[in-house]
């Protein structure tokens, strides 16, 4: 009995220890939001990165969904993610209007956002990826009204202001989505749209030449987010309820099935892995209204199991998502999204871009 009694006892130790050992699950906190781009148009499918001591969004404007649009640009006024180059209240912008002595009550819109590349085919998106000297925007380009994808082209900047002509890269028929940087390499997941269809990992050391690492599924996979394990491990979440993971060299891929997320953003704050994209209400129902929903995830690394923290505040629930998700230190993290009114063919909607700071307390 004695014996039995010890065992017992060392087994509850073991027990709290493991229980101690493992990772308490943080609270994810909104600690601010708002709108911070709005002019009646359609305005969406945006990227934020950090770049020189500036924030920069970039974004799709159109008249619709599915109409012929502009990769269009605003910026913070200084290191800190506030103060829009588009806001009526930024410094500058509200002193030029008491120069000009325009009233300030009510204060007038502030500038449009920049036109960075608008040609006679669909910029239907751009993804950029910021390196120490250069800013990179890659434009996938579709013809309308087919909506068939020509390509991916690349710009770039030196400066934030002046950018390249624009040149196609890669393959024709293809798009990227959301490149990313881990020890020197530059990686993207290629959704190929000529038959077979299928992902592919590619990777670059100038963010101009690709060459491609590993097809990572076969089938009409698109949208494919990545994220860096501290391990070395690759994630890439797909738009169509699938999340791979591969080890260095990132030629093997393992899947399993999530949650679908149109449009999807992952990202790591600290250790946490966050993941966001649209999702429909009635799977994770709220009191807002709509049907849609920009849906915030935490995925476990080692389980790739999801679990739903939140729905971001929506005012229609119609046509909502493709939000891009910035870590800023190990336990806060931006997160945009786009907000717009009911999908109909053809028909000009208007969709604004939302901001969040998000803390993570563990």
């Amino acid at each position: 009995m004695k014996t039995i009694s010890i065992f017992l006892l060392a087994l509850a130790s073991l027990q709290s220890l493991a229980l101690a050992a493992e990772p308490k699950k943080p609270t994810v906190l909104i600690e601010k939001v708002g709108k911070i781009y709005s002019d009646g148009k359609w305005n969406g499918r945006l990227t934020i990165v950090n770049w020189k001591a500036k924030y920069y969004i970039f974004f799709r404007t159109a008249m619709a969904h599915d109409q012929d649009g502009a990769i269009r640009m605003i910026h913070s006024a200084g290191n800190r993610p506030r103060f829009w180059s588009s806001s009526p209240y930024a410094p500058a912008n509200y002193r030029a209007t008491i120069k000009a002595g325009k009233s300030v009550d009510p204060i007038a819109p502030g500038p449009s956002a920049k036109v960075i590349i608008d040609s006679k085919d669909d910029e239907s998106e751009m993804h950029v990826l910021a390196t120490s000297k250069r800013m990179f925007g890659y434009v996938v380009v579709l013809k309308q009204p087919t909506e068939r994808v020509v390509g991916t082209q690349v710009i770039y900047t030196d400066d934030g202001k002046t950018w390249s002509k624009p040149k196609y890269i890669y393959k024709p028929g293809w798009s990227l989505w959301k490149p990313r940087t881990y020890k020197g390499v530059h990686y993207v997941v290629a959704d190929v749209m000529t038959k077979p269809r299928r992902i592919e990992l590619l990777s670059s050391r100038d963010g101009i030449n690709w060459k491609k690492v590993s097809t990572i599924r076969d089938g009409p996979l698109t949208e494919t987010d990545l994220v860096f394990l501290e391990n070395g491990d690759l994630i890439a979440v797909a738009r169509q309820a699938h999340t791979f993971r591969s080890k260095p060299p990132y030629k093997k891929w393992t899947e399993i099935g999530s949650p679908h997320l149109g449009g999807p953003a992952v990202a790591r704050v600290g250790k946490t892995v966050l993941v966001s994209g649209r999702i429909a209400a009635g799977n994770f129902p709220d009191e807002q209204i709509g049907e849609r929903r920009n849906g915030l995830f935490i995925c476990d690394p080692n389980t790739l199991k999801y679990k739903w923290v939140m729905n971001m505040p929506t005012q229609w629930g119609g046509d909502v998502g493709y939000p891009h998700i910035l870590p800023i230190g190990n336990n806060r993290a931006l997160l945009a999204w786009y907000d717009g009114q009911h999908y109909q063919k053809g028909v000009p909607k208007q969709a604004d871009i939302f901001l969040a700071v998000l803390r993570l307390v563990r």
